[in-house]
């Protein structure tokens, strides 16, 4: 009985984080150098010249936004740790493949795990739970994000600047979409 509130606070703060807008990315592979960002809300504008999405989260008549920037590059589409479809563009863009690690609980955790991808032959020799997955063909692009506009989404991202002209922009460049189911 002792042990009984503790775990449900636990489960009480699990669920709340789980339903926040700014998040951590749950155990999975994901690309060297990814900090494991996430922002979860409802996209309420789309810019297709920029390439943006606004997200908006309203929680006790408290509104927060998040602009995310979809990259001009191909896409695939692929399942996360959790069998769920997400939308993936490449982390490093001037790369042709991608290297996932696992990312999680548990050391060694990702030498379990099915995978998911093809392993190079020293990948399958030492299950690291490291593999590299090529780049989308490039014809797989999305060119009208009016699609996403009204749907509860997950970005997944990186803070990153970059030079325009002379003044430095700040943008959250995004590298997974997951579409969360309609209610």
């Amino acid at each position: 009985m002792k042990r009984l509130f503790p775990a449900l606070a636990c489960l009480a703060l699990l669920a709340a984080a789980a339903a926040a807008q700014k998040g951590r990315a749950e155990p999975d592979y994901y690309p060297s150098g990814y900090p494991g960002d996430t922002w979860a809300g409802e996209v309420v504008a789309v810019d297709n010249g920029a390439r943006t999405l606004t997200l908006k989260y309203v929680k006790h008549k408290e509104e927060q936004t998040f602009v995310a920037t979809l990259p001009d590059a191909p896409y695939q589409w692929a399942k996360n740790g959790r069998g769920e479809r997400v939308l993936d563009f490449p982390y490093d863009k001037t790369l042709a493949s991608q290297l996932y690690k696992y990312e999680g609980w548990g050391e060694g955790a990702g030498s379990i795990l099915p995978d998911s991808g093809t392993p190079t032959a020293a990948e399958s020799a030492n299950s690291t739970g490291v593999r590299r997955v090529p780049n989308p063909p490039d014809a797989n692009r999305v060119d009208d994000l009016s699609e996403f506009k009204g749907r509860r989404v997950v970005v997944y991202y990186t803070a990153r600047e970059r030079k325009d002209g002379g003044a430095v922009v700040k943008y959250n460049d995004v590298w997974r979409v997951r579409v969360m189911p309609k209610k």
